[in-house]
């Protein structure tokens, strides 16, 4: 099997050093899976990756020469160089540590990226994209010697641009005669639940381990509120395992029962806790929620 991540999934995920991503990485090493990686799309992530940093890099010497301006003397910020920018960069790409394919860009690929693009077809029938034409042809191409999963939220990809409908009814005329099926879904997560190898945890354990983390946050919310937090009503989670043995990726939604302490007739409340993110069972750590 082959994996190919579009561009918008190298640059959401962090270069793949997310918590889902090292979470896809354990998927594709222990099942002999590959990621696949067209010159199109490591071109767009490099020129947008390089483009947020050198802003970011910018933004911080502007407002520290203001602030300079301001005191007159402050201590030395140390910025990364151009060459630290270019370096960070490639070390994303070669730092994922998984099998990769390398698709070099091709003429046959962009004929038949600029083919759609003239027909107005998806993934080109309202904007002129050429380089997701591209990712599609080198899609097709892979499929003539093993099954491909395609992870990419651009819409262009998707029968009348939504998500649940599967893929456009024009791409599955394309391949439907050739030797392996193609598989496309809109983020890891859904990628994941398609490939995932499932882990059990105790509940209560880590529903223990998210308060302990971030009592301070919970019980001052609450108090400020009037509430107190009483038991536990719902948990539901989805983990899997990473390539690190002792951490897993998480999914998960927590409902308390909070009662009112003020006692001036408010009717008791309910706290809804959802997030995602790394969970180490051996010592109960827990990273930041998402939300």
């Amino acid at each position: 099997m082959i994996v190919v991540f579009d561009s918008n999934v190298w640059l959401t995920e962090l270069g793949l050093r997310s918590g889902a991503a090292a979470a896809a990485k354990f998927f594709l090493n222990h099942n002999g899976a590959r990621l696949a990686l067209p010159e199109v799309v490591r071109l767009e992530v490099q020129h947008n990756l390089q483009a947020r940093l050198t802003e970011h890099i910018d933004t911080i010497q502007s407002n520290y020469r203001q602030l300079l301006t301001a005191f007159g003397k402050l201590r030395e910020v140390v910025l990364p160089s151009h060459d630290d920018v270019q370096a960070k960069i490639q070390d994303l790409f070669d730092s994922v540590e998984v099998p990769k394919l390398e698709i070099p860009f091709s003429l046959e690929s962009a004929r038949s990226s600029y083919l759609k693009t003239i027909d107005k077809v998806p993934p080109s029938d309202k904007t002129q994209e050429f380089k997701d034409g591209v990712i599609w042809a080198d899609c097709v191409a892979l499929l003539s010697n093993e099954p491909v999963v395609l992870v990419t939220s651009d819409k262009a990809f998707y029968q009348d641009r939504v998500y649940e409908k599967g893929l456009a009814s024009n791409l599955q005329a394309e391949i439907k005669d050739l030797p392996h099926a193609l598989r496309l879904v809109s983020n890891l997560s859904a990628l994941l639940l398609a490939l995932r190898t499932p882990v059990k945890i105790e509940e209560g354990t880590l529903a223990q381990a998210f308060l302990t983390a971030y009592r301070d946050s919970i019980y001052g919310t609450l108090a400020r509120q009037g509430f107190e937090l009483g038991s536990r009503r719902a948990l539901t989670c989805t983990l899997f395992a990473t390539e690190n043995p002792t951490v897993l990726f998480l999914e998960f939604s927590m409902a308390y029962e909070c009662t009112d302490i003020r006692g001036d007739g408010r009717t008791d409340a309910v706290l809804l806790l959802k997030g995602d993110g790394s969970y180490m069972p051996t010592t109960g750590g827990f990273p930041p929620a998402s939300d």
